[in-house]
């Protein structure tokens, strides 16, 4: 007879316990979410966990969405529209005001 098959979601090594307190109401809902999956409650509490997880892990990475096209052409209306004689047009090509760039 083989062993049973490991549970993906707990390790074999796993050393630590967790207790909480539920109330009738959420045991239940933890026991028809068991017999639903046709796993044990604790399986079907972790599973939940790590949903809950996966799906906050997609929300950030969906709000990080690469944009096609550069920030000079977002920024193209605006470009040049400041006519200021203090500002040097210069500045990134002058050695002369990179010379203590990034001193502080």
């Amino acid at each position: 007879m083989s062993p049973a098959p490991m549970s993906p979601i707990m390790p074999q090594h796993a050393t630590e316990s967790f207790k909480m307190r539920l109330t009738p109401e959420q045991k239940a809902k933890i026991e028809r979410l068991a017999e639903r999956k046709g796993s044990t409650q604790k399986e079907a509490v972790l599973a939940a966990v790590e949903r809950e997880l996966a799906a906050e892990a997609d929300k950030d990475t969906d709000a990080i969405e690469p944009q096609p096209g550069s920030f000079l052409e977002a920024a193209s209306d605006f470009v040049g529209i400041i006519d200021d004689p203090k500002v040097p047009s210069d500045l990134s090509s002058n050695p002369k005001y990179m010379r203590d760039y990034g001193k502080d």
